[in-house]
């Protein structure tokens, strides 16, 4: 299985989601770091960055 991570800003639209890394830390990391990138480069009319969320893929999909 695959993690991603998901960058939501402070409305909770999503700003930016990756996956494909091996491990939960991996994914962290990566987040993390363009959080960063997207805080130091924001322009002044842009929301704000304010969750990082991090999750499992799945290979079955779930069923409702």
């Amino acid at each position: 299985m695959a993690f991603f991570y998901e960058i939501r800003s402070s409305d909770d639209s999503l700003l930016k989601r990756n996956g494909g890394f091996a491990t939960v830390d991996a994914a962290k990391t990566a987040a993390r770091e363009d959080a960063k990138k997207m805080k130091n480069s924001r322009p002044p009319n842009r929301v704000k960055v304010e969750r990082i969320l991090v999750g499992q893929n799945t290979e079955q999909p779930t069923r409702y």
